[in-house]
């Protein structure tokens, strides 16, 4: 978990900074916002896998495929009886994790910029 937890910031972080490349700003106040920017969307991402992993949207998901194959007259097939908790195989506490340092790292640079 630590190896993927580190990954996953490393490459949040390098993100942030290819963004301020590409931008040719680099500033403290950017760095603040970039990586509150990326590391909001990750945790969003990480909820939304969670959401997913939960079972919350089984039914929904459910519902919407068997519509769609009564649309298109498709026969099952080895996934249609599968959840979409069963399908959704990411493991969502290390985003969440990963995206709460890139956050604190936001908040500290937050702290230094107006101390």
């Amino acid at each position: 978990m630590f190896k993927r937890l580190l990954i996953y910031c490393l490459i949040q972080e390098v993100l942030i900074l290819l963004i301020m490349l590409l931008q040719q700003q680099f500033s403290l106040f950017q760095y603040i916002n970039l990586s509150f920017y990326i590391g909001f969307l990750t945790f969003i991402i990480g909820l939304l896998v969670y959401i997913m992993r939960s079972g919350f949207l089984d039914r929904v998901h459910d519902g919407f495929r068997k519509v769609s194959r009564k649309f298109k007259g498709e026969e099952d097939n080895e996934f249609s009886d599968m959840p979409l908790s069963e399908l959704v195989g990411i493991p969502y506490l290390d985003i969440i994790f990963s995206s709460l340092i890139v956050l604190a790292s936001s908040l500290v640079a937050l702290l230094i910029y107006y101390v």
